[in-house]
């Protein structure tokens, strides 16, 4: 009888210590933001910046890690290899979405996560030298129907957003830009600057020193609203192309079957540091525009994305296999 009492004692206290466990508010120990991009860059930056502030509202260390390579691929596959605790997230990018349409090999896809929120929206923008002849989208389509095939527009990479922003817009004005692959902003704009090419798109951000320091015009941005850090530039909308609209986004995503707490606490602390004037500053000067939105008003963007690449990577038949 004995034995049994102490066993039923034992059984007992595990129970209560494993309620205690499981009823532990999220989080109880340092965590990680996967960052699938090199340090220095906009993904980096704005992942630094809330992390900062998330481990002084968390009480606890968050830790950045960058995880380059593969397309995005290697950072978003280091989140899955952990456990769905919520300790580990991925800072996702618009090539979450993007990467199996461009390249079938890839197995990761933004199904493989929860949405937590989308943290912020950063334009791409449609920029030509200061000598440029075309003041306009207007001129730009003029000139290509003028000679179809003939203006050219470079962006930094195959299959990122900069080079489908020039997709999208060869659909919707029903010209064909011809594209010029670049391993970066700096020699595009240096190319760009050298009458080499005619038009560039690329991340705001990267070029808005340039465009500031007078040595290339913006013409266009990509976001559905016009940009606090260059007010004067019109959309692609307000330029003649309704429907027009990239967002270079970044969002926190978990593995898939994280749990509910986890992603309301990383959501809850997200948004709290948005709101913050010096976060909105920051963002505002790397011309980043900051959402933070719901883990199912993100669901439902994700989605929505998801089908509009699809398509235009399809009928572009952009492949980078």
């Amino acid at each position: 009888m004995k034995i049994l009492h102490r066993w039923l004692a034992a059984a007992a206290w595990a129970a209560m210590s494993a309620g205690a466990a499981l009823a532990a508010p999220f989080p109880a120990k340092p965590l990680t933001i996967v960052v699938p991009t090199p340090p220095g860059g906009t993904t980096d930056l704005v992942a630094r910046l809330l992390a900062e502030k998330l481990g002084a509202s968390f009480g606890q260390p968050v830790v950045v890690e960058n995880r380059p390579g593969g397309a995005t691929t290697i950072g978003a596959q280091a989140v899955l290899n952990q456990p769905a605790d919520g300790y580990t997230v991925l800072m996702g990018t618009f090539s979450t979405i993007t990467n199996p349409y461009l390249n079938k090999s890839i197995r990761v896809a933004y199904t493989d996560f929860d949405p937590v929120t989308l943290v912020v929206n950063t334009p791409n923008v449609l920029v030509v030298g200061a000598a440029s002849p075309f003041r306009s989208l207007k001129d730009l389509v003029a000139a290509e129907k003028a000679r179809p095939g003939g203006v050219s527009f470079a962006s930094t990479s195959n299959g990122g957003s900069p080079h489908l922003s020039g997709a999208l817009f060869n659909s919707l004005a029903k010209v064909q830009l011809m594209h010029v692959p670049y391993p970066g902003s700096a020699p595009a704009i240096t190319d760009l600057l050298g009458g080499h090419v005619d038009t560039m798109f690329d991340n705001l951000p990267a070029s808005l020193s340039q465009i500031h320091a007078g040595k290339v015009r913006a013409l266009a941005v990509t976001t559905s609203q016009r940009v606090p850090a260059l007010p004067e530039v019109p959309t692609f909308a307000e330029a003649g192309f309704p429907g027009y609209e990239v967002n270079a986004w970044f969002g926190l995503l978990a593995r898939k079957g994280t749990p509910p707490e986890a992603i309301e606490a990383w959501n809850r602390g997200v948004r709290a540091a948005l709101d913050m004037q010096d976060v909105r500053q920051k963002l505002s000067g790397w011309g980043a525009i900051p959402v933070g939105n719901t883990p199912a008003q993100f669901a439902a963007y994700l989605k929505a994305e998801d089908q509009k690449w699809a398509r235009v990577i399809r009928d572009a038949g952009i492949r980078i296999d």
